[in-house]
């Protein structure tokens, strides 16, 4: 589905296809400039979003020396074992609440 619209940059009417990606044919500006800044906002609170409830763990390289890989490793065992126990109690609590 093919539709026009006016370009906000140089008043052209142009092809739209309803993308918030489509160009104008006469100055190739965006003809949607709203809705891709709402896109990108978009993209950037999920972006955010992800970063705020997820869990970093200590990486372990193979370059790194190995007496720096033991010390990640046991650095890496303590994170697992601590989420693993508030994991346990939140879904305790989560069970006796009902």
């Amino acid at each position: 589905m093919s539709a026009i619209r006016k370009c906000p940059n140089c008043g052209q009417w142009s092809r739209w296809t309803q993308n918030p990606t489509d160009r104008c044919e006469h100055c190739n500006s965006i003809l949607d400039p709203v809705a891709v800044a709402r896109q990108q906002a978009r993209a950037e609170r999920k972006q955010e979003e992800e970063e705020r409830y997820s869990i970093k763990f200590i990486e372990v390289n193979p370059d790194d020396p190995w007496y720096i890989q033991f010390f990640k490793r046991i650095g890496l065992g303590f994170q697992i074992a601590f989420v693993s126990i508030i994991s346990f109690f939140i879904w305790l609590i989560a069970l006796l609440a009902g």
